[in-house]
């Protein structure tokens, strides 16, 4: 069977058939790291005030991983009470992406940052002050990003040290590897595109619910949009 949670589950929602959503936890679950025939592959949600469903009542289980897909799986419910629901996922193959699947879920955002030093042919490069970048998109495996060309201009492979505010509180500081520049049709710079070097699971944790903090904030946006007409 096709491994399901490759990438850390980060949100669990359960529907009903008519794709009702009947529970929605983002903490107090568990997720089977597999669908495989030589275990009972369940999902576990604890809380309060759950619904109380039929055993054996069929139900979709979606999560959400930190590198932005949401898949869709069918189950059955096998245990069912206010504090706890368990699901049996069924072991078959309509399983289903409800988003487009890449390596990495990209996003489009506008994130200041800065570059504090960079490393070129293994010398360290360093700036009088930090030079502003603006980061265009991101996904957990890197950005593109763009400089005043002004300031400075990188090259393939040159190695990045950047800070990027992604949560005030918090600032990412990591570092980021150019494999592309981007130009325009008469030979300006318009950014880089880079690849995150080393990041700790830590550092994937926070990328990742900050681009389910943009894609939820996104999907409020459409709603309410479709809510005026």
């Amino acid at each position: 069977m096709r491994l399901i949670f490759g990438s850390k589950v980060i949100k669990v929602e359960v529907l009903d058939e008519k794709g009702a959503l009947l529970v929605a936890s983002e903490k107090n679950f568990v997720v089977p790291k597999s669908l495989s025939a030589d275990e009972t592959p369940i999902v576990m949600i604890k809380g309060r005030d759950l619904p109380e469903l039929d055993h054996n009542k069929i139900v979709y289980v979606v999560t959400t991983t930190k590198s932005g897909d949401r898949i869709k799986y069918t189950g059955a419910v096998s245990v069912s009470m206010e504090t706890q629901l368990n699901v049996q996922l069924m072991l078959s193959s309509d399983s289903k992406l409800l988003e487009e699947r890449r390596r990495f879920f990209k996003i489009k955002v506008s994130e200041n940052g800065k570059a504090l030093f960079y490393v070129r042919d293994e010398k360290n490069m360093r700036f009088d002050e930090p030079v502003p970048i603006i980061v265009m998109d991101i996904n957990v495996g890197g950005v593109f990003m763009s400089c005043d060309p002004e300031e400075v201009e990188f090259m393939l492979e040159d190695l990045i040290c950047v800070e990027i505010d992604l949560f005030p509180d918090y600032p990412l500081n990591a570092a980021v590897r150019v494999l592309r520049v981007q130009r325009d049709a008469e030979g300006a710079i318009l950014g880089y595109g880079c690849e995150f070097q080393g990041l700790t699971a830590a550092q994937e944790d926070y990328i990742g619910r900050f681009i389910y903090k943009v894609q939820s904030e996104q999907r409020q946006k459409e709603a309410a949009r479709e809510e005026m007409f």
